[in-house]
């Protein structure tokens, strides 16, 4: 995602302008982005709805992550609501990614672990989320017309997509403090031009989105 890359970069060359000019004594911002750097968060979220042209579940998570830290930032939550108005986000955008595609299933792992193997003969979307836990979509039995798409969600946590051999796939989607890892051994130079597309769409919040051909030994 360009729009992405672009607003993580826009915002980590503000903190190192703002920060040197706080160390030379040219302006005092300290407290400014101390109270604000949420929005940035929030603004994150937003840029990758508008980067994959719909709402998907890990875009949601981050746009309320970040309302929860500004409203922590600034003190519109005493320290008693805090926890409870993170639950809550988290609840509502667990919510969102609950809706069913074409009768595709949605495994969610929370503080544990989950397993789905997807056995669609018309494939073409399903959701894998995991927080704080690990969940697994094998869709090595799945049948693809032309092309699907997957929106993969880890917080705290590891998201495996296993998908067969002969699938041209394509990975992108948002790392925040994780990874999304495509170790699929397909050769796009061997695959045929009419090969089935599959489009992971990771979201990776201090966890791991991976696509592989096999499960992990």
């Amino acid at each position: 995602m360009k729009p992405v890359r672009l607003w993580i970069g826009l915002v980590l060359l503000a903190l190192g302008v703002f920060g040197i000019l706080d160390a030379v004594g040219v302006l005092d911002s300290g407290s400014v982005i101390a109270d604000w750097w949420p929005a940035a968060v929030i603004v994150l979220g937003l840029v990758a709805v508008i980067a994959e042209r719909r709402v998907s579940l890990g875009p949601v998570v981050i746009v309320v992550l970040g309302l929860v830290l500004l409203a922590g930032t600034l003190d519109w939550t005493s320290g008693d609501l805090l926890l409870p108005t993170v639950l809550a986000g988290v609840g509502i955008a667990v919510l969102v990614g609950l809706r069913r595609h074409h009768g595709t299933r949605t495994p969610i792992a929370m503080f544990g672990g989950a397993s789905t193997k997807e056995r669609s003969k018309h494939l073409r979307h399903a959701d894998v989320s995991a927080i704080f836990g690990g969940a697994t979509l094998d869709l090595r039995e799945a049948h693809i017309d032309k092309d699907a798409d997957i929106d993969a969600f880890a917080l705290f946590g590891g998201v495996d997509v296993l998908v067969p051999e002969g699938w041209r796939v394509s990975v992108g989607g948002l790392p925040f403090m994780g990874g999304i890892d495509d170790k699929t051994s397909n050769d796009e130079r061997e695959l045929p031009d009419d090969a089935p597309v599959l489009t992971v769409n990771g979201t990776a919040l201090f966890g791991a989105v991976v696509v592989a051909n096999q499960p992990k030994p």
